[in-house]
């Protein structure tokens, strides 16, 4: 990831990703503050739900439901910043 981050850097001429758009880059800086914690809990739910699966087991649908809601909230965290 940091050798693509180099070479768009040197295409695009900048010392940083998205140097010319620092609303932008500020608007996901702060996306990112709730999204993560979303994603580390949605990678667990999927771990979860797939374990249970692997075991013959019927997936709880608790979980099922908790990764359908952090789906919704990372879609909603994109859709509100780009």
């Amino acid at each position: 990831q940091e050798e693509d981050i180099k070479v768009v850097l040197a295409i695009a001429n900048d010392s940083h990703l998205m140097a010319d758009l620092p609303w932008i880059a500020e608007s996901i800086q702060l996306r990112n503050i709730y999204t993560d914690p979303l994603n580390v809990l949605q990678a667990e739910l999927l771990h979860r739900s797939r374990q249970a699966e692997k075991e013959g087991q019927e997936p709880d649908p608790r979980v099922e439901q908790a990764l359908m809601v952090t789906i919704a909230g990372i879609a909603a965290g994109m859709r509100n910043t780009g």
